[in-house]
């Protein structure tokens, strides 16, 4: 939906959506299992979109920037999380059950994606210049480089959905799904 919704501000739906169900397929895949942090599917989207149409570069291009840069995201959302951490387990520790349901409430909507939409404007808005010199000084084995391991990364995503949920009995639906 995001992929979706930044082709449309930025006037290119047709790119906008081709590069959603791309990236769709490659990061459905993707969860945060224990302690590991998945890379972030929602800001890499609109980065790679944005990227992909204000350079006017190939959708290949832009799905193989999107998992780095969504791992980069992850990582940057949770940063700043453990400081907060001695704060959060005072609250819950004090039993102020209402005020501490009301801060998470709060943190969540307003402070928990901070950070990804500073990182997220600035890489929008000052980083383009820099990128789009940086591709095009690519040499051009470099550049099909890119647009294979794109091209092999949706394969990948839906490769590593099915090891999580395939079994006998439900495995068929795979197939006639498509």
């Amino acid at each position: 939906v995001t992929a979706t919704l930044t082709g449309l501000l930025l006037g290119d739906i047709r790119t906008g959506m081709i590069m959603a169900a791309s990236l769709e397929a490659i990061f459905m895949g993707i969860s945060a299992i224990g302690g590991s942090i998945p890379a972030d599917a929602c800001a890499s989207s609109i980065i790679a979109v944005a990227y992909t149409i204000l350079t006017g570069a190939d959708v290949e291009t832009g799905l193989a920037l999107a998992m780095p840069i969504g791992t980069l995201m992850g990582s940057a959302n949770e940063m700043w999380k453990p400081a907060l951490a001695p704060y959060w387990e005072r609250l819950a520790g004090s039993g102020r059950v209402k005020a501490f349901r009301t801060q998470v409430i709060g943190c969540g909507l307003f402070l928990d994606r901070l950070p990804q939409t500073i990182i997220m404007f600035a890489a929008i808005a000052f980083g383009v210049q820099g990128l789009e010199h940086v591709m095009n000084g690519m040499p051009a084995f470099i550049m099909s480089g890119l647009s294979a391991a794109s091209s092999m990364m949706t394969g990948i995503g839906f490769a590593i959905l099915i090891s999580m949920i395939w079994n006998r009995e439900i495995g068929w639906f795979f197939f006639i799904g498509y």
